[in-house]
């Protein structure tokens, strides 16, 4: 199984934002040049997002984009569920399968999908921020502000 490049996308804004240092709101012109993102890919899943609530975000010179309230609490697997919605890992219908109805693997994938958002229901986005992961958010948030101010 692999995730979508908007779920990337959008569990990095989401972690970046959550550890900005708060001295002002982050932009996704900062987040896309931190992460090699394009900046429309960014407006897209930032738009996403704040429909969510998960963030919010300001127009203007002075605005950005904020944590949403209670956004901390949000497990990663409530995050993905909602992004990369209902998929099958496998479809035995297109193209169909000669082994449809007869086979186990379709099954036994559903199962290990379940337990990989099962697994990800136990963390939270402040878990996956803390510590190392946000010293390293703020340090690259006070680059990009010295950076751009000199």
């Amino acid at each position: 199984m692999q995730l979508t490049r908007f779920s990337d996308y959008a569990l990095r804004l989401l972690m970046y934002v959550a550890r900005g240092d708060g001295s002002r709101p982050i932009t996704i012109a900062e987040v896309g040049q931190q992460f090699g993102i394009s900046h429309n890919h960014l407006v897209k899943v930032a738009a996403r997002l704040s429909k969510l609530g998960w963030i919010s975000a300001t127009r203007g010179r002075h605005g950005g984009l904020q944590l949403g309230p209670g956004a901390e609490r949000l497990t990663i697997g409530t995050i993905l569920r909602e992004l990369e919605g209902h998929k099958a890992v496998i479809d035995c219908d297109n193209p169909p399968c000669a082994l449809n109805g007869n086979c186990r693997l379709k099954r036994a994938l559903d199962v290990a999908e379940q337990a990989f958002y099962l697994a990800l229901d136990d963390v939270t986005l402040a878990d996956v921020t803390g510590s190392q992961t946000a010293e390293s958010i703020i340090r690259l948030h006070r680059d990009f502000l010295n950076r751009r101010s000199a």
